[in-house]
């Protein structure tokens, strides 16, 4: 039987957008899954990845001008 996959969010260092879900099997794959997509090596410093059963993505809202 095939283990269920999880799901994966991810945020730059110092950015307020965050990015996601990532669907894999665990954090190692999300991490090979993201360094793919971001067509690189190694992962920037200070990139945040956490699981989405833990806390969800943020939506993102502008502030209203005053």
């Amino acid at each position: 039987m095939q283990t269920p996959l999880h799901r994966f969010g991810y945020k730059f260092s110092g950015y307020f957008m965050e990015y996601g879900p990532i669907e894999a099997d665990n954090l190692e794959a999300a991490k090979a899954e993201i360094r793919q997509r971001l067509s690189v090596s190694r992962l920037p410093l200070g990139l945040q990845i956490w699981d989405l059963a833990e806390r969800p993505l943020a939506r993102w809202r502008v502030d209203a001008a005053s």
